[in-house]
């Protein structure tokens, strides 16, 4: 199935991941609707053919019917990524099941919900695999990206409507401000500071392989009701990763504090953090930064026949007219 001349809804299209959807799709001649609660930050998105911006906000259900009617897929990439319980709750629960009680409405084909790593939680070690249980804990995206899920598949089965959901790690590339200029910034230091030695593993994983995998999900028959991990496997340690920015500025020195001194520390930051309604399991993190795991790829390459195709060095190389674009990298 070729999503080609058909009419799709990609949901959070001014940002990063849905940006960049959304122009591969209008590429491959697929007619995109871009949602945008602001369509001024959709101002790269307007000189491309086959995309029009649509103003709308996921948490306004009735707004949601109007903009999906005559669309055969949707893309739902919208979320926020901060903010207390409440807000988070608000966007990416409430404004997912908005998301697929509008599907139901418009009867569309299939829903690709984006979800997250973070759904698993910080405990886990080795390999972890589509079918561990969700241990979210209390972090309000965990927590609210795992309960999204949950309504995804029980108002999905409940509606009649097809779904599939992908779970991405660390999503880098030319415009991502969290996993490539941030992260550049912290790579280029002399030395590159970290907590510990950076022997534990990171989960990257290049912004056009999260897009491929999403548009197999639209597309592939046997998709449809499952999940899928989308990240580095086996994973890289976060030096590779760091290192790979830290080669870009010219140099591969290393700092790391002994994750002990952090330990005493993380649970008063946590304390304060959570009286302002956002905790971050912080303790937790120290040990997630250190330890060794690997979301597994394996169901995407069996049930899909589906693999990442970037290597970490080569996604890293490809961010480097972003980087001296930005002004990041000379």
């Amino acid at each position: 199935m070729s999503l080609a001349n058909q009419q799709v809804l990609v949901t959070g299209a001014t940002g990063f991941l849905g940006g960049t959807l959304a122009m591969r799709l209008a590429q491959e001649g697929v007619h995109v609707k871009a949602l945008a609660r602001r369509p001024q930050k959709g101002e790269f998105l307007s000189h491309h053919a086959n995309i029009a911006l649509v103003e709308g906000d996921i948490t306004d259900a009735e707004r949601m019917k109007q903009v999906m009617e005559g669309c055969s897929v949707v893309f739902h990439v919208a979320a926020a990524l901060g903010g207390n319980l409440k807000k988070q709750q608000h966007i990416n629960v409430d404004g997912t099941r908005n998301i697929i009680r509008a599907a139901a409405h418009a009867k569309v084909q299939r829903v690709v919900h984006v979800s997250s790593i973070a759904v698993y939680g910080y405990n886990y070690t080795g390999d972890i695999t589509e079918e561990f249980p969700q241990k979210p804990g209390r972090v309000p995206y965990n927590l609210t990206k795992s309960q999204a899920e949950t309504d995804v598949r029980e108002l999905g089965s409940q509606l009649n409507v097809p779904y599939s959901i992908i779970r991405p790690g660390m999503i880098y590339g030319p415009r991502s401000n969290g996993w490539t200029a941030t992260m550049f910034k912290l790579g280029k230091r002399k030395p590159t500071p970290f907590l510990g030695g950076g022997n534990g593993s990171a989960h990257p994983i290049y912004v056009d392989d999260v897009v491929d995998l999403m548009i197999v999900l639209a597309t592939h028959p046997a998709a449809v009701g499952q999940a899928f991990n989308c990240s580095s496997d086996p994973a890289p340690t976060w030096r590779e990763f760091l290192g790979g920015y830290s080669r870009l500025a010219g140099h591969d020195r290393w700092l790391g504090f002994p994750p002990f001194l952090m330990r005493p520390i993380a649970p008063l930051i946590e304390a304060i953090m959570t009286l302002q309604g956002e905790p971050q399991e912080l303790p937790t993190l120290v040990d997630f930064l250190q330890a060794k795991k690997t979301y597994k790829m394996d169901k995407a390459r069996q049930l899909l026949g589906w693999q990442p195709k970037m290597t970490l060095q080569e996604g890293i190389d490809t961010c480097v007219p972003w980087l001296r674009e930005e002004g990041l990298l000379k």
